[in-house]
């Protein structure tokens, strides 16, 4: 059910077209649930708020990835004056993967029940429990531990909720421009860390103070700290600054999404939905989306794991903070670029009316070659030097941003907007896989060749299963889509068999 290499021909209806786009794309806030949305009828006013708070909203959650390079400084506070005086960067790892496991596995679930109840409601409670989660990491910080374990499990929970809500309230908008859309709220994502990074480096540490280590070999379970005063103080002031500025971004879509609430589900998404067992089955059977979900997750591996290890593997062979958070935001930077122009080709595919169904597993296939080549150059990057880090670290982050943004497309694609939300939520539990291998990395005796070694086998893993996922599109016979008459269109006709784009309708090949 994807997009082939074929072009497919326009065809025309010969009936008066005025007539035929009021009756099939009514506006959105007034649509029955099963008429396909008219992304002009929003209004511009609207459209505006809709989609700059969305971003506001991803810019919020898109900050908890800076944990992964603020930990050493986290964990070096609270050693020195807060909660927990024993602590280590061990502990900073479980807290990571506690991160991780609770966005990924939280998914799922919240695929499910965020499409039954109003994007409103769940954005609010999202962001509601988001701030808690961030008012529990100064308590746990400063005053009792047990609880910056919750705040993780919170942060993790509440993030996957607030993404969820977005892709969603998005998706039923502007389904006929959902590369360019979904690509953009992840480069936001991306680029709103490859920001905080600088910030970050200015304020806590703006005489680039290197920390000391206290024990290891060269190995990654080789651990540093900082003892400064002056990046103690600093880093206190840093989470409270930003934990300001995040609530404030998510208070704007809370707004918004209260003013111009979404269009609710449609009969078909509602029909995936009371048939969730049934549902799950027929997503998690399919071929090409398990093809699709394992490159993901082996390219998602190599995307997180050199997020996660920029500061530990960086501080080995690097002795400049400021150069590291240079790298940290060139990074994110380099994944904004690679969500944003893989989410335009995908759109302008469509667009010229060239087919998307040979263009998403090429494009998955393309950013699987990158993460590929991204590690197997960072397993060099101790003997080569600053400037081979920098660049090989831009790949790896571009190939994941890109990626990203492929497999929201993938999902499209395949399900329909009807099983997205269930889709995604499965998807989303390679962020899990992608913490755990880390974690479990980190405990134990591997050098960080080794462990570079290993991160590459995994991206091969995801060269070949993407290549998989591009013969099953190839064997299933041409185009996916084709462009069919509108006039005579029932209501009962199942969703998930078309897509609506730029105003015309394709019909799925099964």
């Amino acid at each position: 059910m994807v997009f082939s290499e074929s072009r497919f021909t326009e065809s025309r209806p010969a009936t008066d077209t005025t007539s035929l786009a009021s009756s099939s794309f009514p506006n959105l806030l007034s649509s029955p649930p099963s008429s396909p949305p008219q992304h002009g009828q929003l209004g511009f006013l609207q459209s505006f708020l809709v989609i700059t708070s969305s971003v506001a909203a991803q810019i919020s959650i898109g900050s908890i990835f800076i944990l992964n390079f603020y930990i050493s400084y986290l964990i070096s506070y609270i050693r020195a004056r807060g909660s927990y005086e024993e602590i280590s960067i061990f502990d900073g790892q479980l807290l990571m993967l506690l991160l991780a496991t609770s966005y990924g596995m939280s998914g799922f679930p919240l695929g499910f029940f965020v499409s039954r109840c109003p994007l409103s409601v769940m954005l609010a409670f999202g962001s509601g429990l988001f701030a808690i989660s961030y008012i529990a990491i100064f308590i746990g910080v400063n005053f009792r531990y047990g609880f910056l374990i919750g705040a993780m499990v919170g942060l993790g929970v509440s993030s996957m909720l607030i993404n969820v809500t977005i892709l969603l309230r998005c998706l039923r908008s502007y389904r006929d421009h959902w590369g360019v859309v979904s690509g953009t709220l992840l480069a936001v994502g991306f680029g709103a860390t490859s920001i905080i990074h600088i910030w970050e480096g200015a304020m806590v540490n703006p005489l680039n103070i290197n920390p000391v280590k206290l024990s290891g070999d060269q190995a990654i379970s080789e651990y540093w700290y900082y003892e400064s005063e002056t990046v103690l103080d600093k880093c206190g002031e840093f989470y409270i600054y930003l934990g300001i500025i995040l609530l404030l971004l998510l208070l704007y879509p809370v707004i918004v999404y209260r003013i111009y609430p979404d269009p609710g589900p449609s009969i078909d998404e509602h029909r995936a939905l009371e048939t969730c067992f049934k549902t799950t089955r027929s997503i998690t059977t399919d071929s090409r989306f398990l093809l699709a979900f394992t490159s993901f997750s082996f390219s998602g591996v190599s995307g997180m794991c050199a997020r996660s290890s920029l500061k530990t593997f960086g501080e080995s062979f690097i002795n400049d903070e400021r150069y590291l958070s240079s790298v940290g935001g060139s990074g994110s930077f380099g994944a904004a670029v690679g969500a944003l122009s893989m989410g335009l080709i995908m759109d302008m595919a469509i667009g010229s009316g060239g087919s998307i169904s040979g263009n998403s597993p090429k494009l998955l296939l393309f950013n699987a070659f990158l993460c590929l080549t991204g590690t197997a150059m960072l397993m060099f990057a101790d003997k080569m030097g600053k400037i081979w880090y920098l660049f090989s670290y831009d790949v790896t982050l571009l190939a994941f941003g890109g990626a990203s943004s492929v497999m929201n497309m993938v999902l499209l694609e395949i399900f329909g907007i009807s099983k997205f939300s269930i889709a995604f939520g499965i998807t989303s539990l390679s962020t899990f896989f992608s913490g755990l291998w880390f974690t479990i990395a980190s405990f134990s005796k591997l050098t960080w060749h080794d462990f570079w070694l290993a991160i590459s086998l995994f991206s091969s893993l995801a060269v070949a299963t993407a290549f998989g996922l591009y013969l099953e599109y190839r064997s299933r016979g041409g185009r996916i889509m084709r462009e069919v008459v509108v006039e005579g269109s029932s209501a009962e006709e199942d969703e998930d068999d078309y897509i609506w784009h730029n105003g015309k309708k394709y019909v799925r090949q099964k």
